[in-house]
């Protein structure tokens, strides 16, 4: 559609899912992530595949023209003489957990109809409630995030070399929407709604959190913190709250897609560290909130490969390796591969302390450095891959 940036990776998820009635497409993301484009998208190519209008309805419950349904039993009303009982017919519910109870009428429709349904929501947990047993074993999710550099590129790139733009990406982040061409004060307001929005709406409203002031102080030191290792018995000491309020903001972040959690494994032993690391969802939300100073560029570089890694679908953790860290450990199709992630080799101690990790592993998997410095060059020595990061984020998804 012209003005919006194609997204293949989650258009050829949906296509593939595309009349397959057992099951609802679920398509959950942080708030301005570009799922209610992707959804745009997906009814305009049903119509160049000559699905007609009357065949379709999309209700996206963030306007104001839905305020009068808030619960299943008003949905159950308004779509009894929208969707027909049989034949072909695609239902879109756009942020539909604004209304309670609503699997129970997601659950009637594929009981009582021959609809194909997709639904959208910002909150990764859309399907862990006691109702969504309604739905199990009935539903595919699709996880978006904001926009991939090589996305980016495409939307905003206009002919410029990758390491100009990844300058701009690496600041103002990915979300569709904040465009760094309107100057930076524009940009800057706009990231401060997005962080509003997600805080205030998302988690403080809908999660009933009694003391933002408190939820607001919990954001801004995970921000502070990415890729450092936290402990909810040292966050609570800090900020001067009880664990369990900690343990339950930490929960509230993940639920709104705000954060991500890595988990930290000994690679010898198989244990599980008690100090997670949490990466934020976009560098563009973090840098805004919180400023950059020079000694986070390395961790929000790190936030951003994170990103990219779970973007293309690999799970991923951190490991350990005696004394020695390895940033990430990712698995795929039973595939594992290991990466470091650093701003440069500066001097010899730095190289040598960056490549220890992975020299100390002794296996076959692969192995690779991914380098601010030397952006878009690509070599190998030692069997280690090293990559700038833009041939790493422009590199084919199954890389």
């Amino acid at each position: 559609m012209k003005g919006m940036i194609e997204r293949p990776l989650y258009m050829s998820e949906l296509e593939s899912l595309r009349d397959d009635r057992g099951h609802v497409k679920v398509i959950t993301g942080v708030r301005r992530c570009g799922k209610s484009t992707l959804l745009m998208q997906f009814m305009e190519k049903l119509r160049s595949d000559g699905v007609g209008d009357g065949e379709m309805l999309l209700i996206n419950f963030e306007s104001a023209r839905y305020d009068s349904i808030s619960d299943h039993s008003d949905l159950n009303e308004y779509l009894r003489s929208r969707v027909p009982a049989k034949g072909r017919f695609y239902l879109f519910l756009d942020e539909v957990q604004r209304v309670k109870d609503w699997e129970k009428t997601v659950n009637a429709l594929m009981v009582d109809t021959e609809a194909d349904i997709y639904i959208t929501g910002s909150n990764a947990h859309l399907l862990s409630t006691d109702l969504a047993t309604y739905l199990t074993g009935r539903y595919v999710e699709l996880r978006m995030l904001p926009l991939s550099f090589k996305e980016y590129m495409d939307l905003r790139g206009n002919g410029r070399k990758p390491d100009e733009v990844f300058g701009e990406y690496f600041e103002y982040g990915g979300f569709p929407g904040i465009d760094p061409a309107l100057g930076k004060q524009a940009a800057s307001a706009m990231l401060d709604d997005l962080y509003s929005s997600i805080v205030f709406r998302d988690i403080v409203t809908r999660g009933n959190v009694r003391k933002p002031e408190e939820l607001g102080k919990m954001v801004t030191y995970l921000m502070l913190n990415i890729g450092n290792p936290i402990e909810s018995a040292a966050v609570a000491r800090e900020l001067h709250m009880n664990v369990r309020t900690v343990e339950k903001y930490l929960a509230a972040v993940q639920s709104a897609c705000l954060f991500y959690r890595a988990d930290r494994f000994d690679l010898r032993s198989t244990a599980l560290s008690p100090t997670p690391k949490y990466y934020a969802v976009d560098p563009g939300l973090r840098n805004n909130s919180v400023g950059m100073a020079s000694k986070d560029r390395g961790r929000v570089l790190e936030n951003i490969v994170y990103l990219e890694l779970k973007r293309r679908g690999y799970g991923i953790i951190v490991g350990k390796w005696d004394s020695k860290e390895v940033d990430f450990v990712t698995e795929k199709n039973g595939m594992k591969a290991y990466w470091q992630v650093c701003l440069g080799y500066y001097d010899d101690k730095t190289e040598a302390r960056e490549l220890a990790p992975l020299r100390a592993i002794n296996d076959s998997c692969p192995k690779t450095v991914i380098l601010m410095d030397g952006r878009g060059t690509t070599s190998t020595r030692d069997g280690i891959r090293e990559m700038g990061v833009t041939d790493f984020l422009l590199s084919e998804k199954n890389e």
